[in-house]
């Protein structure tokens, strides 16, 4: 993945948070893993990519964070059905803009959404993984970018 293309979900990311709020997130300098699961949190939402590209985009957060932005959008409810649909729109609409920049052929999967830490989760490695931290209201959560 090129850093043109990675800066394209840094932007996705800077953007969502400031449409959320007026405290801005942090965005980290991106970097590569080989273990996707160390960098999991409590909810986690993916978005699987075909077409040009293939692979899959995350976005996982903790409880708290979550919790945070669901209040930022005026929810009162923060029961975890209400978080895990929050998780998997976070990651919807930055996968969501991130086609606007790829085309057309950049093509999404509906979002799969994990709960917890328990599962164990395999990506075909097709390609790096990239982590983008994300620090939010004294929370830390992850973009997490596997393309080709």
């Amino acid at each position: 993945m090129k850093d043109e293309s990675l800066a394209v979900f840094v932007d996705g990311v800077s953007h969502y948070f400031k449409t959320l709020s007026d405290k801005p997130a942090v965005i980290g300098a991106p970097f590569l893993t080989n273990d996707i699961n160390q960098h999991l949190s409590d909810f986690t939402g993916v978005i699987g990519i075909s077409g040009n590209n293939k692979g899959s985009v995350f976005f996982t957060a903790p409880k708290r964070m979550l919790t945070h932005m669901i209040s930022a959008m005026g929810v009162l409810s923060t029961q975890d059905d209400k978080l895990m649909d929050l998780v998997g729109e976070v990651s919807n609409t930055i996968a969501g803009n991130a086609r606007g920049e790829f085309g057309e052929q950049f093509l999404l999967s509906v979002p799969v959404v994990i709960q917890g830490k328990t599962q164990t989760v395999k990506i075909s490695s097709v390609a790096q993984i990239y982590v983008i931290p994300i620090a939010w209201h004294n929370a830390e959560s992850n973009l997490i970018i596997n393309l080709e």
